[in-house]
């Protein structure tokens, strides 16, 4: 499909969200991923160098496994011979360390037509794999699939091209699985705000310690201390509980959850 027989903008009509990057002015090329909404897919904002042609996608599972909460697609065309391969690896590696920071949990699939671009760069720097071993125009392998996913899907089979695409087109299916559910985590603390570590520092100051003071025993005394303290440590500052989900990284708060 010519781009620009695509329109900009295409009213989401069904199951299918659809997220297009064009190529202006040109004939051949272009980017477009189509998801069902079920996966919640938001088109990432980044920052895009002049002349790369990528299109960077998170969607969301319904049912994923343990610490895939996520999956971020980074879709690319590189022209042949186009001289913008260095600056294309070094914008897909800068892009997926940030991308990391804000989702700790999303996995990475990073697709399209690489021509003749070697990925081994993209692996190594991102601890992914290419997981296609045929070609997929005449004898070459231009179109690839660089991932962290691997173990979680079936090795991809080519299909016929789509119309009248000189390229093979390429199904990569996940690996069936049992769904189990997973019952959330409940984790307790204690909030320390200020208007309760106030409060507590007034009895500290105040209480006149006679368990401890009265007694001559090394012993005694410390139980005493201990007693008392952490019965006001309790009193001071509450038990709560805050429901988390299980593939949530043990330093993921309440607060931080709230901020993302």
């Amino acid at each position: 499909m010519h781009a620009s027989s695509v329109p900009v903008y295409i009213s989401n009509s069904g199951s299918k969200h659809p997220k297009i990057r064009l190529r202006e002015n040109k004939r051949v090329g272009g980017l477009a991923l189509f998801a069902r909404d079920k996966y919640h897919p938001l088109h990432l904002i980044v920052d895009i160098p002049e002349g790369i042609e990528v299109l960077w996608v998170k969607l969301t599972p319904p049912c994923h496994p343990r610490l895939t909460a996520s999956i971020i697609y980074c879709l690319i065309y590189h022209p042949p011979r186009a001289p913008s391969q260095a600056v294309l690896m070094e914008h897909i590696i800068n892009t997926c360390d940030i991308l990391k920071i804000r989702y700790p949990s999303a996995k990475f699939v990073i697709c399209g037509d690489f021509n003749e671009i070697n990925t081994e760069e993209l692996e190594n720097a991102l601890s992914l794999s290419q997981v296609i071993d045929f070609p997929t125009h005449n004898q070459s392998v231009l179109d690839e699939i660089v991932t962290d996913l691997s173990n979680q899907y079936l090795p991809p089979q080519p299909l016929p091209p789509v119309g009248k695409s000189t390229h093979l087109s390429i199904l990569w299916t996940p690996i069936p699985t049992t769904t189990h559910h997973q019952p959330p985590i409940i984790r307790k603390y204690r909030p320390t705000p200020d208007s309760l570590i106030r409060g507590f520092g007034q009895w500290l100051v105040h209480y006149p310690w006679v368990e401890v003071l009265t007694v001559s025993e090394v012993d005694i005394k410390w139980e005493n201390y201990s007693t008392t303290i952490t019965q006001a440590y309790h009193h001071f500052f509450p038990e709560k509980s805050t429901t988390v989900h299980p593939s949530d990284m043990p330093w993921i708060t309440t607060r931080i959850k709230k901020t993302h």
